[in-house]
């Protein structure tokens, strides 16, 4: 009996190691299985982040910082400012509204002290008369009330003759102060009506064709250290300063109508070797004005001889 009851207990153990292999076996067997689907699950998921592509924006009210891909259209009301990051992409679609809200400022991304500066320019500081760009008698920036729009990323922003994209104040009564500036690092602004700004600078290797700028405070296209961006086929009229501003750069300004610009400059050069070639530039003080000899010695010559002048108060200015 004693002999029987041990065998017993043997095959009772035998059974039991068995039965927990087997379940470990089991539980190794699930445990893989999961992990395999884990993974697949997440690839899905990545590929369809992939495939989704860029966020789409539409009819809506916009302000901050853009960290995606893009494409706004519709009616676009921006309430504060834009930066829109480096690596990615804003695209505006034929037709979208952008719509500024003036003499505000929701999101204030652009804090510089002097960009700050509030009320009317009253004071000389030192030799500079135009003090950063703002001429005496002319409101300061005060960009805590004043929205810009920095693309640091690319920009394909084209429209069509037929669908012409409007970037634009919100007011009823606009004016040439309404917004501050609107840059682009990298990209293509095309068949685009910009209006009420302050300034506008394009980066390098940008194109900027086929626009209507108008009613603008400052400069309307304006290059500084380095650009060499493409402006052609636009029409750029009415700046608080010059239509199209040059220092140090050399951009390629060809075939625009610039004008009219009553009293004031339709292109400044402050150095630089542009090539400005096929504009007519009519109706304006100078048509144009250079503040330092041009590097290139010919350059006064070639534009007078490859563009048209028409009722400017002076064709060239010189200030040396």
């Amino acid at each position: 009996m004693v002999q029987r009851n041990f065998e017993m207990k043997i095959k009772i153990l035998i059974i039991l190691i068995i039965l927990v292999n087997l379940g470990a076996g089991g539980v190794f067997a699930w445990a893989d299985t999961f992990v395999s689907r884990e993974k697949e699950e997440g690839k899905k998921e990545e590929n369809i982040s992939k495939e989704k592509g860029p966020r789409e924006v539409s009819n809506t009210i916009r302000k901050g910082t853009v960290f995606e891909d893009e494409i706004w259209s519709g009616e676009i009301h921006i309430i504060g400012d834009i930066i829109v990051k480096n690596g990615v992409t804003l695209t505006i679609e034929p037709g979208t509204r952008v719509l500024i809200a003036a003499n505000q400022d929701a999101e204030n991304l652009f804090n510089d002290p002097f960009e700050m500066k509030q009320g009317i320019r009253q004071e000389h500081p030192g030799e500079d008369p135009y003090y950063r760009g703002v001429h005496f008698g002319e409101p300061f920036r005060d960009e805590g009330n004043h929205i810009s729009i920095h693309i640091r990323g690319t920009l394909h922003a084209v429209g069509t003759p037929g669908q012409m994209i409007t970037i634009t104040s919100d007011s009823p009564t606009p004016g040439i102060y309404d917004w501050n500036f609107f840059n682009f690092d990298k990209g293509v602004l095309s068949y685009c009506i910009m209006e009420y700004y302050r300034g506008f600078s394009p980066g390098n290797d940008t194109v900027v064709s086929h626009n209507i700028l108008r009613h603008v405070g400052e400069c309307a296209v304006g290059f500084f250290a380095g650009q060499s961006a493409l402006v052609e086929y636009n029409s750029i009229s009415y700046a608080g300063h010059e239509l199209i501003g040059i220092e140090d750069t050399s951009p390629t300004i060809r075939n625009n109508d610039l004008g009219p610009n009553p009293k004031l400059s339709g292109i400044v050069i402050d150095g630089g070797s542009p090539l400005i070639t096929g504009n007519t530039i009519k109706d304006c003080g100078a048509g144009l004005s250079l503040l330092v000899p041009p590097k290139d010695p010919n350059l006064k010559d070639d534009i007078l001889k490859n563009n048209t002048f028409l009722n400017n108060e002076h064709d060239v200015w010189c200030k040396h």
